[in-house]
């Protein structure tokens, strides 16, 4: 156990995503605090630091990196900015909560992985969903043998936020890369190997069903996909069938549902989770006769948070548990690692490489790359 220091954490990024995360995930942590912040335009870091009483403004990211005043830094700017940034940032050795995408490709995403192994530093890729509740629940019912061996899982992420044919960046394939392959497939593929472990081959399918408006300096470009459905096989030798679209009418509050339902020799178990007041895992066992109920929520993952929202739930996850940023923060204070890490985070992009590779190629299997 290395002794604790306490974490001076530099903030890259003023998105409204830096409010309504890093900041308030790190407003009261005891081992650490954000003490630095930098973003593209000045003038919005200054207002972003006088509201949440930050009380130091970097005019730009490479002045904050070099500057001896920060221990770890969060890099939640543009997505072509994280691989410089990040690749910086451990090179002043620093330890680094990195946003997803780690890098435009995958071999700028594991040669970050590798580097931050090489320094030794305490990483993180932030991929929010596996921190949930009803994910974690999921988890111990495959860890505990409640499902016996996995035999296959299906995994839905719908949400609408394709469909009102707006440009938008993220559908640009010039300036997103993938459409919501990378967008929410990538959240997706890591919650499926959070629960059945890693994806070595993929295959997917996908479409772009929504006509968007012209780029608004009138540039043509290329529309990405809005829907995609993966078929993946698991090293373990199980498959899993992960569809993600952001064209779906889901009805009120958030917009978006979740469902994942996993199959085993033991029984079975089903997420779901509707972003409103339904955040339920329920299990039928190997011959017992249904419907499947509702698991006991086990104190160690639900004692803490409210659970009458799955907003208020989320809120507390991520502001007032061990969950993610505040997890990397304690590991960072203790000389210690975390997971998800960077090279989590690089075998996702991986895996979202191969998908897309797939696509392409009208849905030919791909097979997933080692670390090179």
């Amino acid at each position: 156990m290395h002794s604790m220091k306490h974490v001076r954490v530099g903030l890259i990024g003023t998105s409204w995503w830096a409010e309504a995360m890093y900041l308030p995930a790190l407003s009261n942590h005891p081992c650490g605090a954000i003490t630095a912040i930098c973003g593209r335009d000045v003038a919005k870091a200054q207002d972003v630091a006088e509201r949440w009483k930050i009380p130091v403004v970097f005019d730009s990211a490479e002045a904050m990196l070099s500057s001896g005043q920060v221990d770890a830094v969060i890099v939640a700017s543009s997505n072509s900015s994280h691989f410089p940034l990040a690749m910086s940032a451990i090179e002043h050795g620093l330890d680094v909560l990195c946003e997803k995408p780690l890098g435009l490709d995958s071999d700028q995403a594991n040669q970050l992985a590798a580097a931050a192994t090489a320094a030794g530093i305490t990483s993180m890729t932030p991929f929010t969903y596996r921190f949930m509740p009803v994910n974690r629940q999921l988890r111990q019912c495959v860890d505990d043998g409640t499902i016996g061996r996995p035999y296959h899982m299906a995994a839905r992420y719908y949400t609408g936020y394709a469909r009102n044919g707006e440009y938008a960046w993220r559908f640009d394939q010039g300036e997103a890369g993938s459409g919501v392959l990378g967008d929410i497939g990538s959240h997706w593929i890591d919650l499926a190997m959070y629960l059945m472990g890693p994806i070595v081959a993929i295959s997917a399918v996908t479409s772009t069903i929504v006509q968007r408006q012209g780029r608004p300096d009138g540039a043509a470009y290329e529309p990405c996909e809005d829907v995609a459905m993966m078929t993946a096989t698991f090293a373990s030798g199980a498959i899993g069938q992960l569809t993600v679209s952001a064209v779906c009418w889901e009805g009120e509050g958030f917009g978006q549902t979740h469902a994942v339902d996993i199959h085993g020799s033991g029984g079975s178990a089903y997420g779901l989770c509707d972003w409103d007041r339904v955040q339920d895992v329920r299990v039928i066992r190997a011959g017992d006769s249904g419907p499947a109920q509702a698991v006991e929520r086990t104190a160690e993952i639900w004692r803490t948070i409210r659970t009458d929202t799955v907003h208020n739930t989320y809120r507390d996850v991520f502001r007032t548990t061990e969950s993610m940023t505040r997890a990397w923060v304690s590991a960072a204070a203790h000389g210690q690692q975390v997971r998800p890490d960077l090279a989590d985070g690089a075998l996702v992009q991986r895996v979202v490489d191969a998908a897309l590779r797939s696509a392409r190629s009208g849905g030919a299997v791909a097979q997933v790359e080692e670390m090179s």
